[in-house]
């Protein structure tokens, strides 16, 4: 055999080897794992002076859209949160008794934690005609305090679910599809001076509404 010949057939097996090693990852590696964008790893304090703002574009590099093909319109997020139990107006620099915002694109979705009530507030915009749009806002009562818990928010179409440490707690439905900002906004953590002064870690965006079966691999 010349030399020739022994590099092509080392380039030919070195391809099939590429190939093998592609179609294994595309066929054996989940959606989550393969699409799971990973904003916050580190116990965050939101204190006072707190805001962040991740580009999603800057994280997103092989698509021009949020959104992955065939695995239906909406997105999901997954978080750790800590929230301390100050309830007293004493303790804040601005009053206690509005919605302190957590996670947000925009207007929509908005998470955010209303200290003196004790909810958890997710706020949806959605159109109902062409001309204007309406805002859904869901209550989630009696948060534990005090603790660290793990919150799954899915956005699946006109449904909108949210698992706390692993459970359901609410299943709403919106009266149109969701309006969902796309690949060129800014996800925001906290909001300077307006804080829950709380802890998050582990925020994660998967940019498509997860199953059930699928909660159990984050």
């Amino acid at each position: 055999m010349n030399t020739t010949l022994f590099y092509i057939c080392i380039m030919f097996v070195i391809l099939i080897i590429f190939i093998l090693v592609y179609y294994f990852y595309l066929y054996t590696t989940s959606n989550i794992q393969k699409y799971k964008i990973k904003l916050l790893a580190d116990e965050t304090t939101i204190n006072n002076d707190y805001e962040e703002a991740f580009p999603i574009k800057t994280f997103i590099t092989t698509r021009d859209t949020l959104y992955v093909p065939k695995l239906g319109y909406g997105l999901s997020f997954r978080w750790d949160m800590y929230i301390p139990n100050n309830n007293s107006n004493a303790n804040w620099t601005h009053s206690y008794n509005n919605i302190k915002p957590i996670i947000y694109m925009d207007d929509s979705p908005q998470i955010g934690y209303h200290p003196k009530k004790n909810y958890l507030s997710i706020i949806i915009k959605y159109r109902n005609n062409p001309f204007y749009a309406q805002y859904n806002e869901i209550k989630i009562t009696n948060i534990k305090q005090q603790k660290w818990s793990t919150y799954i928010l899915i956005i699946n179409g006109r449904t909108i679910q949210l698992y706390i440490d692993g459970k359901i707690n609410t299943i709403q439905y919106l009266p149109s599809l969701p309006v969902i900002y796309d690949i060129n906004s800014d996800i925001t953590i906290g909001k300077k001076n307006n804080n829950f002064l709380g802890k998050i870690r582990n925020l994660i965006l998967i940019p498509y509404p997860i199953t059930a079966s699928e909660i159990q691999e984050l």
